[in-house]
C-alpha cells in the first residue's frame, strides 16, 4: 500500500508538466493555421516563457493569499519558482537572441557581440528583454536562497516584479500603441495569467482534501473576473487589429483569433461545469486530493493549448 501511494505522490508532481506538451500542441496547430505568417520557433520559445511567467505569477499568488493557511506548502511553493523563474529566464534569454540576430538580419550563429550590444542599448526590444532576463535571474536566485534558508517571504515579493515582467513585452507591441491599447492587453495578460498560473500552483502546491477545500472556491471566484477581462479585452484586441470580418478567415492572424476564439468558448463552457460539480461538492471533503489535482491539471493543459496559440499569434504579424 505504501509502495502504491509512493507512485501515486510520483505521478502527482509530474502531472502539472502536462502543460508544456500541451501548450506545444497549441503552438503546432496555430502554425499550420497561419501558414507562414509567423516564426515557430519563436513561438514555441514564447508558449514556454507565457507558461512559466503564468506559474510563477500564480505561485506568487497563491504564497500571499495562503500566508496564513496551513494546507500551502511553501517550500514547495518556492521550489517551484526555482524551476520555473530558471526555465523563464533561459527562454527569455534565447528569445533575446533571436531578437538580436533578426534586427541585424543575420541568423543567431552569425550574431557578433557587437550587434547584440546595439540591439540591447538601441531597440526597445532589447532593453525590454534584457530587463525581463534580469528579473528573473534575480528572482530564481532570491528563490534559492528562500529554500535554502527556510526563510519567511511573502508572496508580495514574487507578485510584483513577475506582473511588471509579464506586461512589459505585450504593451510595447502594435495594440500598445492605439488609445488606451497598452491598459487594455496589460489586462488582458495578466488576467490570463492568473487564470491559468494559479489553478496550476494549487496543482502543484496542495496535497490534502482540506488544502483544496480551503483555496478552490477562492481559486473560483476570482477565475470568473479573470475569464471575463480575457474575452472583453480579447474582442477588443481582435476587433482593432482585423479591421474586417473577413480577415478572420483570409488572414492568418484573423484564423489565430478564431482559434482562440474556440478555445475560450470551451473553456468557459468546461468553468462552468466544474464549477457545478467539483467547485460546489469540494466544500464536503469527498473529493480526493489526487482527483482534485488531475481535474486542475486537464484544465490548466486545455488552457495551455490556448497559451500556445496565443503566444503564435504575439509573433504573427
Amino acid at each position: 500500500m505504501t509502495g502504491a501511494g509512493t507512485t501515486e505522490g510520483a505521478r502527482e508532481r509530474w502531472l502539472p508538466l502536462a502543460v508544456v506538451p500541451a501548450a506545444a500542441l497549441g503552438v503546432l496547430v496555430a502554425v499550420i493555421l497561419a501558414r507562414g505568417e509567423t516564426d515557430p520557433p519563436d513561438s514555441g520559445l514564447r508558449a514556454v516563457a507565457d507558461l512559466a511567467a503564468a506559474t510563477i505569477l500564480g505561485l506568487g499568488v497563491v504564497l500571499l493569499v495562503g500566508a496564513t493557511s496551513r494546507h500551502v506548502d511553501d517550500t514547495r511553493a518556492w521550489r517551484a519558482v526555482v524551476v520555473t523563474a530558471a526555465t523563464w529566464c533561459v527562454t527569455e534569454a534565447a528569445l533575446l537572441l533571436l531578437g538580436a540576430a533578426r534586427s541585424q538580419g543575420v541568423v543567431a550563429s552569425d550574431l557578433t557581440t557587437a550587434g547584440f550590444a546595439d540591439y540591447l542599448g538601441g531597440v526597445v526590444g532589447g532593453r525590454l528583454g534584457a530587463a525581463v532576463v534580469l528579473i528573473t535571474a534575480l528572482l530564481a536566485a532570491g528563490a534559492v536562497v528562500v529554500v535554502r534558508t527556510g526563510a519567511d517571504v511573502s508572496g508580495v515579493l514574487v507578485v510584483v516584479p513577475v506582473g511588471v515582467a509579464v506586461v512589459m513585452r505585450p504593451i510595447t507591441g502594435h495594440l500598445g500603441q492605439q488609445a488606451f491599447g497598452a491598459p487594455m492587453i496589460a489586462l488582458h495578460v495578466l488576467a490570463a495569467s492568473v487564470w491559468l498560473g494559479v489553478l496550476l500552483a494549487l496543482a502543484l502546491t496542495l496535497r490534502s482534501r482540506g488544502g483544496w477545500a480551503e483555496m478552490l472556491p477562492r481559486y473560483s471566484r476570482a477565475a470568473g473576473w479573470c475569464v471575463g477581462i480575457v474575452v472583453i479585452t480579447g474582442v477588443v484586441a481582435a476587433a482593432g487589429r482585423l479591421g474586417s470580418v473577413s480577415a478572420l478567415v483570409a488572414d492568418g492572424y484573423g484564423r489565430l483569433v478564431l482559434a482562440k476564439a474556440a478555445l475560450a468558448v470551451l473553456l468557459v463552457a468546461g468553468g462552468w461545469w466544474r464549477r457545478r460539480t467539483w467547485v460546489a461538492t469540494i466544500g464536503d471533503h469527498r473529493t480526493p486530493a489526487p482527483v482534485s489535482v488531475r481535474r486542475a491539471v486537464a484544465e490548466c493543459a486545455l488552457m495551455a493549448v490556448a497559451f500556445g496559440v496565443a503566444s503564435t499569434l504575439a509573433t504573427t504579424g
